[in-house]
């Protein structure tokens, strides 16, 4: 017996309602399945827009929530999507997105109802209870930010409860004879699916290409000319200072060591090779005038091609932050990010360059969630700059004497486009390094090295 168009339309409505109750964290399905159940309420409620007021509600919130959901996939593919998330808008959006698949509920349940009355069928309101109890509990849950098992199915039992009450309602509506009659349509319901499939992947291919990496500020380096700048680097240069690195330090760096005592250097190179790229760490540690007082300097460049181009990370873990170590902060970061194009050299701000305590969220049985506190550097190079290169500064005084200034350094550099949700290089390191390999590569290096008196020189050891 073939199926009436009534209940191939209810079906249709219960089952993408079903969708939008099941999160399953993986291959995507927790994007998929509600983009799904948005499109089969929308095609469902469609198809009853003329029968009442209650119906026709329900497919303006069925047409809101699909929108609702492909700006949702969209978002996933802004890197700094963080501050979209504060808007009083997204605000908005969030509350409607998590309000609608109640009201549709409501209005599918209200709409039933009032066929039935015109029929001269009654039933109980005893399901529109159940939904707005089933709303306030979940509320109540999600403020309180419950994340257990026992309560958590109790609630998914409870949909799927409500879910079937509406389908009971809507076989009785069958049983009373009520009569959905097929409308003709200018646009079928495979064409608007196609065009919300179209949207949504036109609104992923513009996160990624215009908003899956940092907007840097760049502008022409400009030489220091100033006198005292060009003496202090040649004391530097004297003393051993490496020249290329010198050239990349800000005029605030540079005379900060006004006077320098000593260098002490780790140079190493080739550390992370793919095709012809290749990345060159080091580190230079400068005694300022000041006796026991000095600025820690982590270099990087890139010699060739990085590859994809989305977004870097430099964290450091300073010689400061051992507990009952010899050494304290002082003074601010301090560093910049340079490539070259065409003979001229252009100079940036890091997108964010601060001392940042994080959790690594590793909820893992035998590893669990641990705090960490480490320098992050963030930043995105240009498509088509050369020699593309930066550093981190930072300042220590001695405590005590005889202590080795150990300041380690983990770079990671993104390699392909291919990831969702967007996240950046320095959110990887934060959440554990769960996609180096596949999408981010890390190197490690170290400066260590021991001061050993007033101007005398001592090589750090390197990975």
């Amino acid at each position: 017996m073939e199926e009436s168009f009534w209940k191939q339309t209810y079906e249709k409505i219960l089952i993408g309602m079903g969708l939008f109750g099941i999160t399953l964290n993986f291959l995507f399905l927790n994007q998929i399945l509600p983009f799904l159940g948005a499109l089969l309420l929308f095609t469902g409620f469609r198809k009853l827009r003329l029968e009442n007021r209650w119906l026709k509600a329900g497919y303006a919130g069925a047409a809101l929530k699909v929108v609702i959901t492909i700006v949702n996939i969209v978002i996933g593919s802004v890197l700094e999507r963080e501050k979209i998330y504060v808007s009083y808008v997204w605000k908005v959006i969030v509350f409607c997105g998590g309000i609608l698949p109640v009201f549709l509920m409501v209005c599918l349940f209200l709409g039933m109802r009032e066929e039935l009355e015109k029929r001269k069928v009654e039933i109980k309101n005893e399901v529109l209870l159940h939904i707005i109890i089933w709303y306030v509990v979940v509320t109540v849950l999600a403020v309180r930010e419950y994340e257990g098992w026992i309560l958590g199915l109790a609630i998914v039992a409870a949909y799927i409860g409500i879910l079937v009450e509406l389908k009971n309602i809507a076989e009785k509506l069958e049983q009373a004879e009520y009569v959905l009659e097929e409308h003709p349509v200018r646009i079928s319901d495979g064409r608007y699916a196609a065009g919300a499939a179209i949207l949504t992947a036109a609104g992923l291919l513009i996160g990624y290409t215009c908003f899956g990496s940092y907007h840097m500020a760049w502008t022409t380096a400009k030489e220091t000319q100033d006198s005292a700048s060009e003496e202090i680097k040649a004391h530097l240069l004297s003393l051993g200072f490496p020249e290329e690195i010198l050239h990349d330090l800000k005029e605030e760096d540079i005379l900060a060591c006004k006077n320098a005592r000593q260098i002490l250097l780790n140079q190493s190179d080739d550390l992370l090779r793919d095709g012809d790229e290749r990345l060159q760490l080091d580190g230079v540690a400068v005694e300022l005038e000041q006796e026991g007082q000095w600025k820690v300097i982590h270099h990087f460049l890139w010699n060739g091609n990085s590859g994809f181009r989305g977004t870097e990370a430099v964290q450091i873990n300073p010689a400061y932050q051992k507990l009952n170590g010899g050494w304290t902060a002082q003074g601010e970061l301090t560093g910049q990010v340079l490539y070259d194009k065409d003979g001229t050299s252009y100079t940036a701000e890091y997108a964010s360059l601060q001392n940042e305590a994080y959790d690594t969220n590793q909820n893992f049985p035998f590893y669990g969630s641990q705090q960490y506190a480490s320098i992050f550097a963030e930043f995105s190079m240009p498509h088509r700059g050369e020699n593309c290169r930066g550093y981190v500064a930072y300042e220590i005084k001695a405590k005590e004497s005889d202590w080795w200034i150990d300041s380690w350094l983990n770079y990671t550099h993104q390699k392909t486009i291919w990831q969702y949700p967007v996240i950046s290089a320095a959110q990887n390191r934060k959440q554990g390094g769960w996609l180096n390999e596949r999408v981010f590569s890390t190197v490690q290096d170290a400066l260590q090295v021991l001061p050993e008196g007033e101007r005398e020189n001592s090589v750090g050891l390197g990975m």
